[in-house]
């Protein structure tokens, strides 16, 4: 195992996550009798992603924009329902542990590569396709210290909103054959599940700039003004109706305006999208597979459409079902 000095902003990112975890187990205990600690981490994992829809700030900041409403909905996705009184305690448990824990967290002076993990004191992140080539991606340019470092802030920022515990992704097979009909821009995405990540002339944008720019990142698709980046786009957002309405209010723009560009939409079929599709593919629950964080397929847990806008040469339902089949 090797091991290197700790970059400063990775002592800040793993003193975010270090919160994020305390805040999570006081929230898990206080919901102990209703929902299930994976459940309460995928409630908070919904609530943040929704703050941030809103509030583009992270860490202290993030939690601190936290209100009952967004906690609401938040655990609602993850059918946990709470009532005033259960909202407002979350928020006075995240102002207790903020108060009375952040400042005394002890920053690690350290993080270790090893070819199974990489880790920074009790944070360790096991490797796996996705992780590796993000990792050689900037090793290729700079070197093995710079690389773990970089790795490492990225997923502990990352972690420190819970986002480690589920996304919904293309295999890898099936966004080759969007890369190969002229898909250059993938619109929701991190260095551990971008498909289009070190692909000539592609651009993947994720939800935090400053911490994934290393990794070819084009920052947030909400702050993008137009598409930038020549080609065409899929756009997979988180599933929650606050942050794919935006996407369908954004796309109704881009289409009006863009009419060279085409579009595919990854949505829950439960999610009616307010732009009429000139197709759409229906992907089955526990029939069809997609790639999960740790680079393994899984069975879908819902429906999910895959909805086409515009023309793109050489597009193929069946070959898309056929991908999604293991």
């Amino acid at each position: 195992m090797d091991h290197y000095t700790t970059q400063e902003n990775v002592q800040h990112e793993y003193q975010n996550w270090k919160l994020s975890q305390l805040i999570l187990k006081e929230i898990a205990n206080f919901l102990g009798s209703k929902a299930k600690f994976q459940h309460v981490k995928a409630g908070l994992e919904n609530t943040l992603m929704n703050t941030l829809g809103d509030h583009q700030v992270h860490g202290v900041e993030l939690f601190q924009k936290i209100d009952q409403q967004y906690i609401s909905s938040g655990f609602s996705y993850a059918d946990i329902s709470l009532d005033d009184s259960e909202c407002s305690s979350c928020l006075e448990i995240i102002t207790t542990v903020i108060d009375e824990h952040f400042k005394d967290i002890e920053i690690p002076s350290e993080v270790s590569s090893s070819p199974d993990t990489l880790s920074i004191d009790d944070f360790e992140l096991k490797r796996n396709q996705y992780i590796d080539k993000a990792y050689h991606f900037v090793n290729s340019e700079t070197d093995d210290a710079t690389a773990t470092n970089a790795i490492l802030r990225s997923a502990l920022r990352y972690g420190s909103i819970y986002a480690e515990t589920r996304h919904i992704g293309p295999p890898q097979k099936v966004y080759d054959l969007f890369y190969k009909w002229g898909v250059r821009n993938e619109g929701f995405a991190s260095p551990f599940n971008a498909r289009l990540l070190g692909k000539p002339k592609a651009q993947f944008y994720s939800l935090f700039e400053n911490t994934d720019e290393i990794f070819g990142s084009g920052g947030s698709f909400f702050n993008l003004n137009s598409p930038e980046n020549p080609g065409h786009w899929c756009l997979d957002p988180p599933f929650t109706s606050e942050l794919m309405i935006k996407v369908d209010s954004i796309l109704a723009s881009w289409l009006k305006t863009y009419t060279d560009l085409s579009f595919l939409l990854i949505i829950p079929q439960s999610h009616t999208p307010s732009n009429k599709p000139d197709e759409t593919i229906t992907l089955k629950k526990d029939l069809h597979y997609y790639e999960g964080l740790e680079g393994v397929l899984k069975p879908l847990p819902v429906n999910v459409c895959i909805h086409r806008y515009g023309n793109i040469e050489g597009f193929s339902s069946d070959a898309i079902l056929e991908g999604y089949s293991k």
